[in-house]
């Protein structure tokens, strides 16, 4: 587990940009739900030894937006129990691709999962899952873009690139 917080620490240190990525922890178990509020489906408990990423969205109902490394899921967990252990700023990083140009004036991006792992990717406050081997195009107008990616086996892999409109990319994950 410590290996994977300084991996973690290492990969995301470098420039102070505005979004960041909190580390937590909880200090008992607590409910790990499919939404922001008590109504909303339990999916199972966190405990103490569960490594937490507090994604960088504002709260909503008390409930905040995490993702459990250990099980490299994510839900919602109300705000006041969890405990911040860390913070760590997005770095600029090259994971977009440019693979060519479009006529729309949009950014495309292509999400290529090549491996056997449900990958979980983050990008602009919107969650993804992809399958294993499945690719996903984003349409965005927005060139700035904030990201956190995980799966299993997988180091996490977080940043902020400024892409350029009428452009496609491509992010390819592999181990």
């Amino acid at each position: 587990m410590k290996t994977i917080v300084v991996l973690l620490f290492l990969i995301c240190i470098g420039f102070p940009l505005t979004a960041q990525l909190k580390l937590a922890s909880v200090q008992s178990e607590v409910n790990f739900r499919e939404g922001p509020g008590v109504n909303y489906k339990i999916s199972y408990s966190i405990n103490n030894s569960n490594l937490l990423v507090i994604l960088p969205r504002e709260p909503q109902n008390g409930f905040i937006e995490i993702f459990d490394i250990e099980t490299s899921s994510y839900g919602f967990v109300y705000e006041s129990l969890i405990k911040v252990t860390d913070t760590l700023n997005f770095q600029r990083q090259q994971v977009f691709e440019q693979t060519g140009e479009n006529d729309q004036g949009d950014i495309e991006i292509e999400l290529i999962n090549r491996t056997m792992h449900v990958l979980y990717v983050w990008i602009n406050s919107i969650s993804y899952n992809l399958s294993p081997l499945e690719k996903k195009t984003l349409i965005t107008s927005d060139g700035e873009i904030t990201y956190f990616s995980s799966a299993p086996g997988l180091f996490p892999v977080c940043g902020k690139e400024i892409l350029k409109k009428g452009n496609t990319y491509q992010w390819n994950f592999s181990m």
